[in-house]
């Protein structure tokens, strides 16, 4: 299906070189970044790539911020969000269409479960989900499960009911 690559850059400005490098070497449909750290007067260019951005707010000191890189190889149109998490997504067709979204939660922020559920009810199927959730849990591998980490578990209620198959 291609590959598709996320990653909490915590600043892409400083990290082009490992950027291009990744690119070179997977030559991904979508690179998710999470933490970007830009604003909406710096550009992110990167040569057969567009990008699909949610930058940090105004005031907060530049932290946060998402972006979405597909390759210009794959048609793609970005999706509108309603939402005010930091999430941006694009429906790509690679074989069929599949939507990808990026999201980046601050390990402080209260995020209820609306808010969440209200971001996966936005995304049809099928769907990737791409990010840093600053969440812990014990089924990844943590030494604890975190509340974020519990919200993350629980499935909403239609993936209980839809299987998704690709060749």
């Amino acid at each position: 299906m291609g590959t598709f690559l996320s990653w909490n850059c915590r600043g892409i400005h400083s990290k082009l070189q490992e950027l291009k490098g990744l690119i070179n070497y997977f030559h991904p449909v979508c690179v998710g970044l999470q933490e970007t750290f830009l604003s909406s007067n710096i550009a992110l260019k990167l040569r057969g790539y567009t990008s699909v951005r949610k930058d940090a707010a105004t005031g907060s000191n530049h932290s946060g911020g998402v972006c979405i890189l597909t390759s210009n190889l794959y048609p793609s149109t970005p999706l509108t969000l309603h939402t005010s998490l930091q999430a941006v997504a694009v429906q790509v067709h690679v074989r069929t269409l599949v939507i990808v979204c990026c999201v980046y939660l601050p390990p402080h922020d209260v995020i209820s479960e609306q808010d969440l559920d209200n971001l996966v009810d936005q995304l049809p199927a099928p769907f990737l989900l791409l990010g840093n959730f600053n969440g812990h849990g014990t089924l990844w591998g943590s030494d604890v499960t975190n509340s974020r980490g519990r919200q993350i578990e629980r499935p909403p209620e239609f993936i209980q009911s839809t299987t998704v198959y690709f060749k």
